[in-house]
């Protein structure tokens, strides 16, 4: 739903800027987003179309000379909209439009344009536009566009769950942010009037809750004035006429539908709310004709249906130029009922997207009486007669909240005085006994039902973000104990999950010829194996991850990745086992990205950064020099914990995967080694610096015979000696010699300063920094590119 800042500001006072507004929305559950703002306009003008004439080198672009009262102007102009003598907004050289769009004099097709003519979409005052923004031919040329829109506004999108239907209208909304500000909401001043009764409706359905209906006569129809047709327009509803457009604008104001019905078209001046009889037909406002079925109900005369009650009205009886006496309609309909017959017709409004998420009982009243004001005072109309149908007797809600319920719900403990606050603006009546506060709920809140209900009111209105962090102390032990295995685990597995890995979990029994392939031992073979399959004891976890790899290949998998725990059997007994696989692409390609070329594979240096993001400070990765068999020689590493190697990864042999393009990474590691230490130091944490990074780019030029690494060590040096350099890292490498000299290279690298005890200022920053480079220059002859 969209909804304008200026008319919700006429329901209640508040300061906040758009944004402001939409965040604070949001945080009570609503969410809002802003899809046209309030904008100045620098250097656009109005200006007048004098001669429009069709491009020489493109059919579809037209030269239109256009004049601001002090000069003219040529503009190359693509909308099929224009025509000579129309007052249309100038985007002058220099000009800047909303998302920094500049206008500049440019040639469009050989032909130099002097400027913009522009749409209200470039003008950031709607989110589409068919074309050029035609204003009143009245409008003074020359005026800057601020004051001839003077009255500028920003229009919200506003999604709400299904069961806050309160919420679909300017005054539902303003109700919740004067709940959030505590601001009191009002509503336009309504004056009701004393006639006689109708006497001429009949409801003959219980799926019709109250009824109301009224006879105005005398009136005038016309076009409607702007501010009415204005709104109607941010709010993407075409204006018709007066009448029809006063019912609408109602509904966006209030939230109550309302329909116009012109008494004369009707065969007479009986109303029947009726369900439709089988297979009755109707044509409806939007030129369709609809086949009825008995569950749906009607608004009709004596022949037949002239509305589909809560969905659309009937062509038969809509309003138009000739109609002099209106029926006014403003009725509450069963909510589910609406809702199936728009689904079984495939109709949906406005009207019935109210109706489906039920409406308030008493706005059906203020929304009748505002109707009529509207039209007294814009199309001159007089009510004649008026009738309230009541087809239940409305209860309202009484709900008992325990102030020590609301305490145990959330956990924390709300001052009392501020709850009764909260529920007083949210428009909840109060009477407070001892410990239970008793609550009526309003009409329009049909979604509170329970005490839990007015639980969530409080919380949500508060503000989510003021629930305090509940924190508990952990306790770690002193040295490893029989959990610490499982501990090391569940830590592998989270870690090796969020990078994209899934478990696999395999038999531990596999066939010797399965062994074979990667030179491999058996050490317990099964007396009576079920199968072939089945016939040894598995030495590794490797022969079933392989397994799992090729089965996923055979089904078109191109990158797969894999990891499982599990025993294995060898000569030493049974042992605790950590593996993972892994092939392929590190993700997936798609067609826009430009490093498409050179998106990484899981090799050596890719799956040994998965290893090393695995495993915590105590493990160190070392050449291996004696890999097992199947690893491929030269691109392996060892895995070692506290002096002893308890693991090793690589490259599987091309032997072993000569039918496959790729390299397979695999890796296996011997938890029970892990779990033997028991000597562990403590287990110390500390807290993340709450304070802020920050940020310097720096690019330096170096001999290109230094290595890398002789820089990374001035660098660690400069870390370790003052504390507020925190890390860096090396995102670019330039080589272009006729650029920074023969010879050289040049690094850039990015450097992240922090204080855990304050915010850095950029002259402390700047000092590290400069430290740094004197460094670098002084012992590496490395300097600051210009």
């Amino acid at each position: 739903m969209k909804v304008s800042y200026n008319l919700l500001k006429s329901f209640v006072s508040f300061d906040l800027e758009p944004m402001e507004f939409a965040w604070a929305l949001t945080s009570i559950g609503i969410e809002t987003s802003v899809i046209s703002n309030t904008c100045n306009w620098p250097n656009v003008v109005t200006a007048k179309i004098l001669d429009i004439n069709k491009h020489p080198q493109a059919d579809k672009l037209s030269l239109c000379k256009v004049s601001d009262g002090t000069k003219e102007y040529t503009i190359v102009c693509g909308a099929k909209n224009i025509s000579v003598g129309q007052v249309v907004p100038l985007a002058k050289v220099g000009a800047v439009l909303p998302n920094n769009f500049q206008i500049k004099k440019s040639k469009i097709r050989g032909i130099e344009s002097e400027g913009m003519l522009c749409s209200k979409k470039k003008l950031g005052i709607s989110k589409e536009s068919e074309g050029i923004y035609i204003l009143d031919d009245k409008t003074k040329i020359g005026s800057t566009l601020e004051s001839v829109l003077g009255d500028s506004d920003s229009i919200f999108d506003i999604e709400i769950t299904p069961n806050r239907g309160d919420v679909l209208s300017h005054l539902g909304v303003a109700r919740e942010i004067g709940a959030k500000l505590k601001k009191i909401v009002t509503i336009p001043k309504i004056k009701t009037f004393n006639v006689s009764g109708l006497n001429c409706v009949q409801v003959k359905s219980n799926l019709c809750l109250r009824y109301i209906g009224g006879v105005i006569s005398d009136i005038k129809v016309g076009e409607s004035p702007k501010w009415i047709k204005d709104i109607l327009e941010k709010s993407g509803i075409r204006s018709i006429n007066n009448i029809v457009d006063i019912t609408n604008y109602v509904m966006l104001e209030l939230g109550q539908p309302l329909h116009a019905f012109d008494l004369e078209k009707l065969s007479s001046k009986n109303i029947v709310v009726r369900a439709a009889n089988e297979s009755e037909k109707i044509t409806a406002l939007d030129g369709k004709e609809y086949s009825l079925s008995s569950d749906m109900l009607v608004i009709a005369d004596d022949k037949q249906p002239v509305a589909i009650a809560g969905v659309m009205g009937g062509q038969y009886s809509g309003i138009d130029v000739s109609t002099q006496t209106v029926f006014l309609e403003s009725a509450i309909f069963d909510s589910v009922s609406i809702r199936k017959t728009s689904r079984k017709l495939n109709l949906s409004s406005d009207s019935s997207y109210r109706f489906e998420r039920g409406l308030s009982w008493d706005i059906a009243e203020t929304a009748f009486w505002r109707a009529v004001n509207l039209i007294s005072d814009i199309a001159g109309g007089k009510i004649e007669a008026r009738e309230d149908l009541q087809n239940v007797k409305r209860e309202k809600t009484s709900i008992a909240l325990r102030i020590n319920r609301v305490f145990k719900v959330l956990g924390y403990k709300i001052n009392e005085d501020e709850i009764i606050e909260i529920l007083r603006y949210l428009g909840i009546d109060l009477e407070s006994k001892g410990e239970i506060i008793f609550c009526t709920v309003p009409s329009w809140r049909n979604d509170i039902k329970e005490e839990v209900d007015l639980v969530e009111e409080i919380v949500r209105i508060k503000g989510y973000d003021t629930i305090p962090l509940q924190r508990k102390q952990a306790t770690y032990s002193s040295t490893l104990n029989e959990s610490f295995i499982g501990k090391t685990v569940e830590n592998f597995r989270v870690k090796l999950n969020g990078l994209g890995f899934n478990e696999a979990l395999n038999c531990s029994f596999c066939e010797i010829k399965e062994l074979e392939k990667f030179g491999l031992q058996y050490s317990y073979k099964i007396m009576n194996p079920v199968s072939k399959e089945n016939e040894v004891l598995r030495p590794s976890l490797l022969p079933g991850l392989y397994k799992n790899l090729m089965l996923n290949i055979s089904q078109c998998a191109e990158s797969v990745t894999l990891f499982e725990f599990g025993k294995v059997f060898n000569e030493l007994g049974e042992k605790k086992n950590f593996s993972l696989i892994a092939y392929g692409r590190v993700w997936q390609e798609w067609w826009k990205w430009e490093e498409q070329k050179i998106s990484p594979k899981y090799d050596f240096y890719f799956g040994g950064g998965v290893i090393k993001n695995i495993l915590s400070e105590d493990f160190v990765i070392v050449q291996n020099l004696t890999p097992a068999k199947y690893y491929h020689i030269g691109k392996t590493a060892s895995i070692i914990y506290r002096g002893q190697v308890i693991g090793q990864f690589g490259i599987l042999s091309p032997s072993i995967n000569e039918d496959l393009k790729d390299e397979i990474f695999y890796c296996q590691m011997d938890i029970d080694t892990i779990e033997k230490d028991k000597n562990s130091k403590v287990i110390r944490y500390k807290s993340f610096s709450k304070l802020p990074l920050v940020r310097r780019d720096i690019s330096v030029i170096a001999d290109k015979r230094l290595p890398f690494n002789e820089i990374e060590s001035i660098i660690k040096g400069v870390m370790k000696s003052n504390g507020i350099l925190r890390n860096y890292s090396l995102f670019s490498v330039y080589t272009d010699e006729t650029k920074i000299g023969k010879g050289k290279i040049s690094y850039s690298l990015r450097l992240l300063y922090r204080d855990d005890n304050k915010t850095l200022t950029d002259a402390e920053v700047n000092k590290d920094m400069i430290h740094l480079l004197e460094k670098l220059d002084k012992n590496l002859q490395v300097k600051l590119r210009d």
